[in-house]
């Protein structure tokens, strides 16, 4: 029940920023765009490894474009969406997939993704900010 309110909370306000008339700048940083690989995920002081790929499961994902599209993938479902950045490394993430048949690692992905914030760009690594605490650490893919 809390993942279909925190979806529908996640959707309704990608329709509400899409549908207000408003034109916004997407700020694209050339060091983002590119597809990263989720690496692990860090809940408070726990940190979750990457577990073995399932069968036709696919890599958990999220493909930074240039002018601020996104495109990912769960674990099992394709995402598509926008973001923006700013100053100090924030970060707005938006945009929607289904949670169809979701392994616990896709579900932990998707589950953070609303509430992301704040990044952090290291040699190949990208760190994704969420909840105070929490983070999704990235590789970047080949």
């Amino acid at each position: 029940m809390k993942k279909a309110l925190q979806l529908a909370v996640f959707v309704l306000s990608i329709s509400l920023l899409t549908s207000c008339g408003k034109t916004t700048t997407i700020n694209s940083n050339m060091e983002l765009t590119g597809k990263w690989q989720l690496e692990s995920i860090v809940q408070e002081e726990d940190t979750i490894k990457k577990p073995p790929l399932q069968k036709g499961a696919f890599e958990v994902s999220l493909n930074f474009k240039e002018k601020g599209e996104l495109e990912g993938t769960s674990s099992t479902n394709y995402l598509t969406g926008f973001y923006e950045t700013a100053q100090q490394n924030t970060i707005q993430l938006g945009g929607g997939g289904t949670e169809r048949a979701e392994t616990s690692w896709g579900n932990m992905f998707v589950n953070a993704l609303p509430s992301v914030n704040m990044y952090d760009l290291k040699p190949n690594k990208l760190v994704l900010y969420y909840d105070n605490n929490s983070a999704l650490i990235f590789a970047r893919a080949q």
